[in-house]
């Protein structure tokens, strides 16, 4: 989904994994919309995840470590929705 990563992006690929990337693409598949909602409803998943589902909030004590994983997981859905909603016309990904 993404064309050219930097450190932040690769980091949250990894974070990610695959499963939740190929979920990603297949709602970009099936969707009929505006290109990137795969990676906006993936990054929608995360904030509930860690945010709006967790009874703890988000204040239960994240060393650095979470805070870059959480983040890159957000960063790269970021990436990714760039990437998907400014292709240049003609250009395929």
């Amino acid at each position: 989904m993404i064309r050219k990563h930097d450190r932040w992006s690769e980091l949250g690929e990894e974070n990610l994994g695959e499963l939740n990337i190929q979920w990603a693409r297949k709602i970009e598949e099936f969707h009929n919309g505006p290109a990137g909602a795969g990676p906006m409803t993936l990054m929608k998943a995360i904030m509930n995840d860690y945010w709006a589902d967790n009874p703890l909030g988000v204040n239960d004590g994240w060393n650095k470590e979470k805070i870059d994983m959480v983040m890159s997981k957000l960063y790269w859905c970021w990436v990714a929705w760039m990437d998907l909603s400014h292709m240049e016309v003609g250009e395929e990904e």
